[in-house]
């Protein structure tokens, strides 16, 4: 696996050093859209993602329905257009080309897009994912009705169905990406759809089957520096240490639980999945918390009120921490965390032995533990 990174590094070096060439070879990008059903003088943003967040780069305003734009891409990339003071967005995968765009403005998720292949890729993938994106739909739909109606049983079959259909889709997306290793989309791809619940040696395993010409992107660059953290608290890594402060201000760091098997459980008030995985996890601390056996909640609440609203309406009497931003977290950014409820789990010296166990597999893994303890003693 080190191999991998040092060769991506080399690469990415050799990119990074080439990209006056690139620019020079396809010097800028030109938008024309054409956008009907609007007054002229309507303001059209033109927007693109950065540290997280989308932020303006350019505006121009229609005149006989028609705009435009020129620029410079350092990567292919997903474009925003912001039509007007509304919330609708015109999204296409950017490059530096000659690219054209008609859409009216009743039906802007029918845009027409030509003169941008990472475009192309991009809508042969969602017609390639549309059999699965319509199951989800259906499934999406009887969740909402079972869980409006309180059906508890219908809702805990409707989500084992949900993970069955996840499965096929993962599969799916693995197979276009390695069918198309050179295009931009494939990291775009697995950033967005893939990355967030994916540990190191899943979502390292995919990046090498990217060709190096995508290593520019800005999703790849993004993927690379989140297997590289994954990478520093994969099982078998000694836990990355930090303290956080509790509900009253009082900071606790996870190395103060040497000695004890403990559970970092990330969660959040406003998390579904999480707040119904917590009556499970109430049974095991009661079940192990005797056997030197600890769990440390630590939550990517921004609302300390709700949180500890949380904390008590659930029953959870172990510590609890946080800093109260929300993805923001500190402990999360530092174990990669990009999806809750998620879990990593402590041997007694502090090195991780498994994540992201939870229910019966949890309880099954300390029953496992305890076992091998016993045996030798």
């Amino acid at each position: 696996m080190k191999k991998t990174f040092f060769l991506a590094i080399a690469s990415l070096t050799l990119l990074f050093g080439c990209d006056s060439f690139n620019k020079e070879k396809n010097p800028a990008y030109t938008i024309n859209a054409s956008i009907s059903g609007l007054a002229d003088s309507t303001s059209v943003i033109l927007n693109l993602v950065r540290d997280g967040d989308l932020q303006a780069f350019d505006t121009a305003y229609l005149n006989n329905s028609l705009v435009s734009f020129k620029g410079i891409l350092e990567s292919p990339e997903m474009i925003y257009l912001r039509v007007g003071n509304t919330r609708k967005l015109i999204n296409l995968f950017g490059e530096n080309s000659q690219i054209s765009i008609k859409v009216n403005i009743d039906s802007i998720d029918q845009a027409k897009v030509t003169g941008s292949s990472a475009h192309d890729d991009l809508m042969d993938f969602k017609a390639y994912m549309k059999p699965i994106d319509e199951r989800s739909a259906m499934i999406n739909a009887a969740y909402n009705t079972a869980s409006a109606t309180g059906d508890e049983a219908k809702v805990n079959e409707i989500l084992d169905q949900y993970e069955a259909l996840r499965g096929e889709q993962v599969v799916m997306i693995k197979e276009f990406v390695a069918s198309k290793p050179a295009s931009f989309i494939s990291p775009y791809i697995i950033r967005n759809y893939l990355s967030y619940d994916m540990d190191y040696p899943e979502l390292d395993s995919l990046l090498t089957l990217l060709d190096s010409g995508v290593y520019r992107s800005k999703d790849y660059q993004n993927l690379f520096e989140h297997v590289t953290t994954l990478q520093n608290v994969a099982v078998g890594m000694p836990a990355v240490d930090f303290a956080l402060n509790d509900t009253t201000g009082n900071p606790i760091a996870i190395s103060s639980f040497k000695g004890e098997y403990l559970l970092i459980d990330f969660w959040a008030s406003w998390c579904g999945p999480c707040r119904r995985e917590n009556p499970n996890v109430v049974a095991l601390y009661n079940d192990f918390k005797d056997k030197g056996f600890e769990i440390i909640g630590v939550s990517f609440d921004d609302d300390g009120n709700k949180w500890v609203n949380a904390i008590h309406q659930d029953g959870l009497t172990w510590p609890h921490v946080s800093d109260l931003k929300g993805w923001g977290s500190a402990a999360g950014k530092l174990y990669g965390i990009n999806s809750i409820p998620a879990t990593v789990l402590l041997d007694r010296d502090g090195v991780i032995i498994a994540k992201n166990l939870r229910g019966d597999a949890l309880r099954k893994k300390l029953e496992e533990l305890y076992a091998a303890e016993n045996q030798n003693s």
